[in-house]
């Protein structure tokens, strides 16, 4: 097999030339040990089977991020045949100094000159057999989404994966500094202690890492090999300090930009007028201090918009489609089984996965629309449009974007914690993120605004939403106080490519891998917790939710929520638990254990072929209302309960019996707020708390359990006694 790995910058189209070659998504995971996504992908070529590795991108190859040595360390030390250095055409000069740094590793290298046709679309020049001479390795021109040089790329990286020759690149330092590097150089190469090291890492490369006094390098030579290397730089290290008055780390980067500037001047012809030029101008707009964040809202506004009411209609198609089409054949078929079998397969296993599927809709909307803004480049802006709100609390922008991802779904909030530069910066997002109010909440707020706060429903919901973001605030500033969250604050470094057009194709398959990833997880998580969920509430009486194992606990500690107010029920206590397995559940759980007066008008019979006929016109009839919704551009019904009239009969019930929860009460729209207020702020779904533990550890997604089982407690207390207060000073 020839090992093929990927290496280049953030936004350079690695992913999607892998892809374009490989014909297929990759195969998405974890590197050994730490939370940083790994993807991988095999095909065979001419004959040849070969695994192409996606390695983080990364701008450098220093020892400051996860990601960068996750880069070097595999290229050394897993030493893969070949490495392809993805590079974007339309900006060589920043993306060159990665190349060079690549080239310092020693390896098999080939150089994709990607996005070329953006490149010739702006009238630039490239003299490409001087480029390469000057490099000293190969290019080849290529593009992700029209297929150039993709099987020229391939044939040479196999050629020069499979040719073993010594590496030898033309670039150099100057002379003073070559001089210096070969004095280490020489006093490693006498040192037979060092044969070890030697066999991973060049001479040359040990010596550039000690001028720079590298600590990972360094640290990790010293742990395998007991060795102490600084003693071989030392005086290099002084001689160049002297000659140049900088330390020696700066004089290297200096000399590879210099080096960078000289290739670019003498091979690439720019145009006086292009498209950078006009993604400059629309960057005086967006990226102003005033009218950007008026943009950036209403740019969120028409994406939400969008995707809430395009996928509104689907959402309640496959509601209908879980329940009165796969449970109805599927109860019908676990007919004559034991009551307990019957109902664990329709109310458990049926009724969790409906819970998750249910959902799918809205995640591949979310997906597709925020994949678009990734790839055109404005996601970029956002991060620096927001630096310093972020600021305050001790990130930078780029943790606003999963924080924005967490108002649609938690779950790729958590996952886009990625894309932040240092562990306690991710950690510090991730114990935010849940705070934001996500989309599985909607159907609880919409229950009890219907059932307490008709006439401000939209108010109610609004200050339910503006609560997530100030706690979430609140918690930001208390915890990055702690050494485990505090991640130093740098500045903000982040590429703002020129913007762009993505490809259909691109956005597709980006928003239906994530959302398969995401089934895939909440299926089976949710799917096991809500069995025992249904256990609870099932036994030790058949069915008699009163008398439920779970109905014993919750009327058991119901004195302990007695301060929050809406713990008179106990209903409303053992409600929290079926919240952690998804949101959602609360209202499914209240229509289980509420009295619901059953309409007694008489089923029609139907037939299989019928049902199916009804299904496949319905879908049709929502295909159309998701297209209608999505040019109404209206995001108002999100926050604004239908009339009564509106709803169907079990709807209805479900609400006449929620609003009789405390009928005659005058605190009962309090208790209610109380309510909704805890199951804001209450411990996420186990998706989320799964997809923090896979990218974060057991350690971080315990902490956000027990921060989440505090915060609401305190929070619902202090609205419910508050209100309390000036409700009796009112009266």
């Amino acid at each position: 097999m020839i090992k093929i790995a990927f290496a280049g910058n953030p936004n350079v189209g690695k992913t999607a030339l892998i892809n374009k070659i490989a014909g297929s998504d990759l195969k998405v995971g974890n590197w050994p040990g730490v939370t940083v996504e790994k993807k991988e992908a095999e095909l065979i070529y001419k004959n040849e089977k070969i695994q192409l590795i996606d390695l983080p991108g990364v701008y450098s190859l220093s020892p400051y991020s996860m990601e960068e040595i996750i880069t070097r360390d595999y290229i050394l030390e897993e030493k893969p045949d070949v490495v392809i250095n993805v590079v974007d055409s339309t900006n060589l000069e920043r993306n060159l100094y990665l190349t060079l740094l690549l080239q310092e590793l020693g390896k098999p290298m080939v150089v994709a000159l990607n996005l070329f046709d953006e490149f010739e679309k702006l009238d630039f020049k490239l003299n490409h057999e001087k480029f390469d001479n000057f490099l000293g390795v190969k290019s080849v021109k290529t593009s992700a989404t029209t297929g150039m040089g993709v099987d020229e790329l391939l044939d040479e990286a196999i050629k020069i994966g499979k040719d073993k020759k010594d590496i030898k690149y033309s670039y150099k330092f100057s002379d003073p500094v070559e001089k210096e590097l070969n004095n280490i150089i020489s006093k490693l190469n006498k040192d037979n202690a060092l044969n070890k090291l030697k066999e991973i890492y060049s001479l040359k490369y040990i010596a550039i890492k000690l001028l720079e006094k590298d600590t990972h390098f360094i640290s990790k030579a010293k742990e395998r090999y007991n060795l102490e290397l600084e003693e071989y730089a030392k005086t290099s290290f002084e001689a160049i300090e002297t000659k140049y008055e900088e330390e020696a780390d700066i004089v290297l980067s200096e000399n590879r930009y210099a080096t960078i500037k000289g290739i670019v001047v003498d091979t690439v012809t720019t145009a006086l007028k292009n498209r950078l030029d006009f993604s400059d101008k629309i960057d005086k707009v967006l990226l102003n201090s005033f009218f950007g964040m008026i943009m950036f809202f209403l740019i969120m506004l028409t994406v939400f918009s969008i995707t809430f009411n395009g996928s509104d209609p689907f959402i309640n198609w496959v509601d209908a489609f879980m329940s009165d089409y796969v449970g109805k054949y599927v109860g019908i078929l676990v007919e004559g089984t034991p009551e307990w079998l019957n109902s664990l397969v329709v109310d458990g296993i049926i009724g969790g996965v409906g819970g998750v599927v249910v959902f799918v809709p809205l995640m591949l909307f979310l997906y597709f629309f925020l994949s678009i803004l990734e790839e055109s480049g404005y996601m970029a802006r956002v991060a620096f449009l927001m630096d310093k709100i972020m600021r305050k609390v001790g990130l930078n922008g780029k943790a606003f974007v999963p924080l924005i991802l967490g108002f649609g779904c938690t779950v790729p909030g958590v996952f886009a914690t990625k894309t932040l530069e240092n562990e306690k910066a991710r950690r510090l997002t991730a114990v935010m993120l849940p705070f934001m109010s996500c989309g599985a909440r909607l159907p609880v707020y919409a229950l009890f605004v219907a059932a307490f706060f008709r006439k401000n429903g939209g108010l109610i919901v609004f200050s339910l939403y503006m609560l997530g973001i100030v706690v979430a605030i609140l918690i930001g500033l208390i915890f990055k106080r702690f050494d485990y969250f505090k991640s130093e604050e740098k500045a903000l470094l982040i590429e703002l490519p020129p913007y762009r057009i993505p490809s259909f194709k691109m956005i597709w398959r980006s928003a239906y891998r994530r959302t398969l990833e995401y089934l895939k997880k909440a299926t089976t998580v949710i799917l096991a917790v809500l069995i025992v969920l249904w256990a609870l509430t099932y036994f030790p009486n058949s069915g008699d939710t009163q008398s439920s194992y779970l109905a014993t606990v919750s009327k058991a500690i119901k004195p302990v929520f007695a301060p929050v107010g809406f713990a008179d029920r106990w209903e409303m206590v053992a409600a929290i638990p079926p919240s952690i397995a998804a949101k959602e559940v609360v209202v499914g759980f209240l229509g289980q254990v509420l009295t619901i007066e059953e309409s007694e008008e008489d089923e029609e019979e139907t037939t299989f072929w019928g049902d199916t006929y009804d299904q496949v016109r319905d879908f049709a009839i929502a295909a159309k209302d998701s297209v209608i919704g999505m040019v109404s551009f209206n995001i108002s019904n999100q926050f604004v309960t239908p009339d009564e009239e509106e709803l169907e009969e079990e709807v209805k019930g479900i609400i006449t019996a929620t609003s009789k929860i405390w009928e005659n009460d005058s605190k009962g729209p309090l208790k209610a707020y109380s309510f909704m207020a805890f199951i804001l702020l209450v411990v996420p779904c186990v998706v989320t708390l799964a997809a923090v533990k896979q990218e974060m550890g057991q350690k971080m997604m315990w902490i956000i359990v027990a921060v989440m089982t505090i915060v609401p407690y305190i929070v619902s207390v202090i609205i419910y006694q508050l209100g309390s207060l000036v409700q009796t000073l009112l009266m």
